[in-house]
């Protein structure tokens, strides 16, 4: 919402203070002398005449010193309350910009002003006005509340709804977020597409990515990759960094696209930069095998280290074999273990089978054959063939009050089972 009320109205010659006595026309001298449209700019005059049209509870004159004192704009001091004051009596008005300005403030923990409950109730009067801003801005704060209170996420869904369909961009991708993950609603990957769809045609860099994924992988809509490409492109342009990702893959590879390596690799290095771990670890294997670009273990290690921490599990087991190999970092096997336990937490099947062998030969850990033989079960469940040999090896030397204890444990997972026995 704009800060600042435009008026196309010109004053070739200023009147005289008090010379008008109409409320409207009083305002707009006011912000012709604010603003200097057609004279010079004078915001002391300017104030005078606004506060004579705020007198009359002229709502527009009431919603724009309720911005000064807000804000403590020019010889205006910031002064919370009384910015409550003039927005409410606008709102009273039924003003929508004063509403929600007032909400807003209302709402604002580190104001004195703070009051949660008119600020709601004010909120939810800019709402029922058919305000797209207001009511995305109510759907999210009941969703928040929903945390708490789960009867909350319905109203909160309903006013999402509304504010998609008055065209919010923001509520029309959160909406194509909850469809896709099935959060407060049945999961639908059609809607989810439709409604990503538009808010990408709203320019939305998110919604366009998504689009374009969904695109590509066919979910909610037929496969198309070169509409995929399409918005990857458009997503790409906004500065999207997974958008990045997947179009330099598609460059690399040449799929839906003329190959391109460089531009491709260029992508994935602008993806890297903005903190894509996909990208950092896809650059790191470069750096590691020499492919596309020169061999730098150095490079590399950091490139994987940013992906590890923020919890990527393919850069977290690439930097445990860095640290197993001794590759630009010290060799250190405790290390090692600890990033390969990272992975195998988030359910990489390679890490699982690389700690169950650490825990197995108790290499960078203290050798523990029941824990070993769970990581490669949980790895063999997923059809590591290597872990597989492994752990009917580890197996056979436990007891059978053993087994039938890691069976229990990995059946409360729900994560692998174990072969007959």
């Amino acid at each position: 919402m704009s800060a600042l009320i435009m008026h196309s109205a010109k004053a070739s010659n200023t009147p005289d203070l008090g010379s008008l006595y109409n409320p409207a026309e009083q305002f707009k001298t006011a912000i012709n002398l604010i603003e200097g449209q057609n004279t010079k700019a004078d915001f002391s005059t300017g104030l005078k005449w606004l506060k004579l049209a705020a007198a009359q509870q002229y709502p527009q004159a009431l919603y724009q010193l309720g911005f000064y004192y807000e804000y403590g704009i020019d010889e205006v001091e910031r002064d919370y309350f009384k910015a409550v004051d003039f927005y409410e009596k606008a709102a009273k008005q039924g003003h929508l910009e004063s509403q929600f300005n007032l909400s807003a403030l209302l709402l604002r923990e580190s104001t004195p002003a703070y009051n949660p409950k008119q600020g709601f109730y004010w909120l939810e009067q800019a709402a029922k006005q058919d305000d797209g801003e207001a009511q995305y801005s109510l759907a999210m704060l009941l969703d928040q509340e929903a945390k708490t209170d789960p009867s909350l996420t319905e109203p909160s869904f309903n006013w999402l709804i509304k504010a998609a369909q008055n065209g919010h961009r923001g509520s029309e991708y959160i909406l194509g977020v909850k469809y896709l993950q099935g959060e407060g609603v049945k999961t639908d990957y059609q809607q989810a597409f439709n409604w990503f769809q538009k808010a990408a045609q709203q320019g939305d860099a998110a919604a366009q990515f998504n689009t374009g994924l969904m695109y590509e992988q066919g979910t909610g809509v037929g496969q198309d990759l070169q509409l995929a490409v399409e918005w990857y492109q458009k997503a790409a342009q906004q500065g999207e960094a997974g958008a990045q990702f997947n179009l330099g893959n598609k460059y690399l590879f040449g799929s839906g696209v003329a190959q391109n390596t460089t531009k491709g690799v260029e992508l994935i290095q602008t993806s890297a930069k903005r903190g894509n771990p996909a990208a950092q670890t896809m650059l790191g294997n470069m750096l590691t095998t020499g492919k596309f670009l020169g061999i730098d273990y150095t490079k590399a290690y950091h490139l994987y280290l940013g992906a590890a921490e923020n919890d990527y599990p393919e850069a977290q087991y690439q930097l445990s074999l860095m640290f197993a190999k001794g590759q630009g970092v010290e060799m250190s096997h405790e290390r090692s273990v600890h990033w390969i336990k990272k992975a195998a937490q988030s359910n990489h099947a390679l890490a699982q089978y690389g700690l169950g062998a650490y825990l197995a030969n108790g290499v960078g850990v203290e050798k523990n054959l029941m824990e070993a033989a769970y990581w490669l079960s949980l790895a063999a469940a997923q059809g590591q063939k290597h872990a597989i040999e492994s752990r009917d090896s580890v197996m056979e030397l436990l007891t059978r009050e053993q087994i039938d204890t890691l069976k229990q444990r990995i059946n409360s997972n729900s994560r692998s089972t174990l072969p007959a026995s």
